[in-house]
C-alpha cells in the first residue's frame, strides 16, 4: 500500500457521501429545492452581468 492512499480513499468516500446527502435533500426537502433553484437564478444573473459588449468572449 502506498503512503497517502488511505487518505485519498477516505476523501473519495466523504465526497460520495456528501453528494448522496445533497441528492437526498434535493429529492425530499422542498426548501432545499427552492434554494438550489434560487442559487441557479443568482448565478445566471451574475454571469449575465459579467459579459463584456463587443469582446466576442462570453464568460
Amino acid at each position: 500500500m502506498r503512503r497517502g492512499q488511505s487518505t485519498v480513499e477516505s476523501m473519495l468516500l466523504v465526497a460520495v457521501v456528501v453528494v448522496g446527502l445533497a441528492l437526498a435533500a434535493y429529492a425530499f426537502v422542498p426548501g432545499f429545492q427552492a434554494g438550489v433553484r434560487g442559487l441557479g437564478d443568482d448565478m445566471d444573473t451574475l454571469f449575465s452581468q459579467a459579459e463584456q459588449d463587443g469582446s466576442g468572449d462570453r464568460r
